[in-house]
């Protein structure tokens, strides 16, 4: 039976951000706690082109990998969120109000319909940074700083932003979900 996106007395469907490449694992845990949670996954090929004696060949290998780096969806009740709070693969629940969650369950039906797309065409996933986009650091050590884009993200989920700082341009690698678009690029 495919997980229903619907509103429930008491649960709210919250983002939660993981820790890297514990996605798998966090979902895994939450379904087998009987909890509600849905990892979006999109198929990529992989090519390994290898050249030995003279020949050429080319290993494809296609796999599933999270959709949002980092990031799952669950239905969570307030008691059940502080004791999610104290699993070791969570970050943080993003907090979601009842108004904001009927435009995530939305947002989940398009998701789900992404993902069936992606069984049979690939695409990348970008948090709206593109080169040349202003934006300012949310989290981490350079939190409050501002730059450009150098790099769209790429599939590890960092962006290459520019700094500049005492007439000098420092190129900093910075994970594309702490930063937050300051000036959007009109198409």
């Amino acid at each position: 039976m495919a997980l229903e996106f619907t509103k429930e007395d008491g649960m709210i469907w919250q983002p939660v951000f993981t820790l890297p490449r514990n996605e798998k694992k966090l979902f895994a845990s939450l379904s087998a706690d009987g909890i509600a949670a849905y990892l979006p996954m999109r198929r990529i090929t992989s090519v390994h082109p290898v050249v030995s004696k003279g020949k050429s060949y080319c290993y494809k290998r296609e796999f599933h990998v999270p959709m949002f780096p980092g990031y799952l969806f669950a239905r969570i009740s307030p008691g059940l969120r502080s004791e999610l709070k104290r699993n070791r693969s969570v970050i943080r629940i993003l907090p979601v109000t009842d108004l904001e969650e009927e435009k995530l369950l939305d947002e989940l039906n398009m998701i789900r319909e992404l993902e069936n797309v992606s069984e049979h065409q690939e695409f990348d996933i970008t948090n709206g940074l593109v080169k040349g986009i202003r934006v300012q650091f949310t989290e981490g050590e350079f939190s409050g700083w501002e730059g450009f884009v150098l790099d769209a993200p790429g599939q590890d989920g960092f962006a290459y932003i520019n700094v500049t700082c005492v007439n000098a341009s420092v190129k900093i690698r910075y994970p594309a979900a702490w930063c937050r678009i300051l000036e959007k690029i009109e198409p």
